[in-house]
């Protein structure tokens, strides 16, 4: 139990008493200490239990108006019994619980203290308390939280609704605009969306009620510290040795790949893999919207985009980052994602002699994969014959490397297909390698292997004339299919 003492600075003093973990107090009406006079857009801050004795002081709304021993609060707080909150003309002091133990009450001898959270490395467990044990659990790829009542968590390709609850939708709104602001950027009625990348490298993306009818909808993506090898995709089924050889041998030869999949079919952790076949003594550029890829070569030139300020200034697009690209020397340029208009702005790099370039692309199969990568060059809103931007498709993108997640939860590497030059205006895929599924044993799980589609690749005598391995046998279909 946590006691307020609040001095309204004309002699009116109250004594509250509070059992919940979270308290919110500002000038306005709904707020568990309500300050006068309200206002709509009035300052507010939360004040939230840590541990007995412990407690950590969050901005809301205009929180800087508050001061925590003094200290004006623009950031996490934490503060303890005997600290006190001012905002002219109120005073509020926080007083210890008479069932401490003696230790607390020495703890309270040393005196108020108001220090500033290093949150580097725990900003998630730090605001989302409700689902930090899911992520920090290594087997849980994904936090999914639809309102403050109902969460699921991906674990090991499977979703799962879990017993963790928000106090209330004003926790949870709380929770995700500390994690705005600890990035530079507002979630609120004019900022309703949040897409946010974390020093650790998690990706949030959160949007509020009244757009998200169930109340505020935050999706988390958690990624592995380690780097994902080509061993141990191969383990884990994914992939054969046979279909690394001639994914490695593309890399090699400069083609330019495309790894296309449907939401969280693990593209971006292919990419990754594909990655480390480029020889490390190459310059690679490397642009994202969020860094979520973790490139194991020393020269590695990174780039994020950057959103607009509150002013509507500044932005830095993916397009902006390319045109730059072009003119820093690049031996390869890896896109994040591919999403809308610069789409075109990559179509005419890969055209003009900057082979070995590589993205990811929503899809569902890779001759999709070509009509996405044309819908959204028409996002660039260049006017162009659509017969001279599929014949830049066709010409551009030489290899694509087809992703899924698979009923079961395994993810795949599905098919490696070649693009063909246009036949009367249509796209043309050959598929050299793809899985074959065999149905599901005794325990689910997906039973299958991965074998040639009987088409040899345009480029096998190239790979040959610069000694790459690269075998007829890879592209035999398996017997029995």
């Amino acid at each position: 139990m946590l006691t307020i003492r609040i001095d309204d600075g004309n002699g009116q003093k109250r004594l509250l008493k509070f059992r919940s973990q979270q308290i919110r107090i500002g000038f306005r009406r709904g707020a568990d200490i309500e300050l006068e006079p309200f206002d709509l857009e009035g300052g507010e801050l939360a004040l939230m239990e840590e541990q007995d004795g412990v407690y950590v002081v969050e901005p809301i709304n205009h929180a800087e108006y508050f001061k925590v021993n003094g200290q004006p609060v623009i950031s996490s707080m934490v503060c303890a019994p005997g600290s006190v909150i001012t905002c002219d003309p109120y005073s509020l002091t926080l007083e210890a619980d008479a069932s401490h133990d003696d230790s607390q009450k020495e703890k309270k001898d040393e005196g108020p203290k108001a220090v500033a959270v290093d949150k580097s490395d725990d900003y998630l467990t730090l605001f989302f308390g409700p689902v930090a044990e899911y992520l920090e659990a290594d087997d849980v790829s994904e936090v999914m939280i639809n309102g403050p009542d109902q969460i699921y968590v991906e674990q090991k390709g499977k979703l799962e609704l879990v017993d963790a609850k928000f106090i209330n939708e004003q926790a949870l709104q709380a929770a995700v605009s500390n994690v705005a602001r600890s990035v530079n950027r507002m979630f609120n009625k004019e900022n309703p969306r949040l897409d946010a990348r974390l020093p650790d490298g998690s990706r949030v993306h959160a949007i509020m009620p009244p757009i998200s009818r169930l109340g505020t909808s935050v999706a988390i993506r958690r990624f592995t510290k380690e780097r994902l090898t080509i061993e141990q995709l191969i383990g884990f089924g994914s992939i054969t040795q046979e279909v690394a050889d001639l994914i490695d041998v593309c890399v090699k030869l400069h083609k330019n790949v495309i790894v296309s999949g449907a939401t969280s079919s693990g593209k971006t952790s292919v990419l990754n893999v594909l990655s480390s076949f480029i020889d490390p003594e190459e310059r690679i550029l490397l642009i994202e919207d969020a860094s979520e890829l973790q490139l194991q070569q020393e020269h590695v030139v990174p780039y994020e985009t950057r959103k607009a300020d509150e002013h509507g200034k500044g932005e830095v697009t993916i397009r902006d980052l390319i045109i730059s690209s072009l003119r820093l020397r690049p031996d390869r340029i890896i896109i994040g994602e591919i999403r809308g208009g610069e789409a075109l702005d990559l179509l005419q790099a890969l055209n003009t002699g900057h082979g070995g370039s590589m993205s990811t692309i929503h899809a569902n199969s890779p001759f999709d994969s070509l009509s996405r990568m044309e819908t959204c060059a028409l996002l660039s809103g260049v006017d162009m014959p659509l017969s001279a931007l599929r014949s830049q498709v066709a010409n551009a993108i030489e290899v694509l490397v087809q992703t899924a997640r698979l009923s079961d939860g395994s993810r795949k590497i599905t098919y490696v297909s070649e693009v063909m030059p246009l036949e009367d205006g249509q796209y043309v895929v050959q598929d050299l390698m793809k899985f074959y599924s065999k149905g599901l044993d005794a325990d689910g799980k997906i039973q299958g292997v991965h074998g040639g589609c009987g088409n040899t690749p345009t480029f096998a005598e190239e790979a040959k004339l610069a000694r790459l391995p690269i075998d007829d046998k890879w592209f035999k279909v398996p017997k029995g299919f």
